[in-house]
């Protein structure tokens, strides 16, 4: 209840054997020292923290921002290592839950067994040729 009395004395309500009354006090109560809170008081407060929170909001949104492009580069950085990684490695990585055939390593190995192909037949040839002397 001293919460309750305070708070009527603030609001300039007069407490008579219980019953209150929206009559204000003649005589100003002395407020033990503390400033009370003027309408200018408030609109000064709410102004000064407003650029404050916008502040904040503009430096979230600029972070948010950064992380988001930071998580770009990245994802294409780890996609251009498992590309890599793909056209290095042998065939062994088709199990690999995120491989992508590369038609160019397709090829290349295709190639590469045609000319392995053609080395060892001129090889032998030139074995051949060379026993005949």
């Amino acid at each position: 209840t001293g919460m309750f009395a305070r708070l009527r004395g603030r609001f300039g309500r007069v407490d008579f054997d219980g019953e209150e009354s929206r009559v204000k006090q003649t005589k100003p109560k002395s407020n033990d020292g503390h400033r009370t809170w003027s309408c200018g008081m408030w609109k000064a407060c709410r102004q000064a923290s407003s650029p404050e929170t916008v502040l904040n909001k503009m430096q979230a949104n600029e972070e948010e921002e950064r992380l988001v492009r930071e998580l770009e580069l990245t994802t294409k950085e780890r996609n251009e290592l498992t590309d890599r990684l793909l056209y290095v490695t042998d065939v062994s990585m088709n199990k690999s839950p995120y491989f992508r055939p590369n038609p160019f390593y397709e090829k290349l190995k295709i190639k590469e067994k045609e000319v392995m192909s053609l080395l060892h037949n001129l090889e032998i040839k030139n074995t051949e040729h060379c026993q005949k002397f």
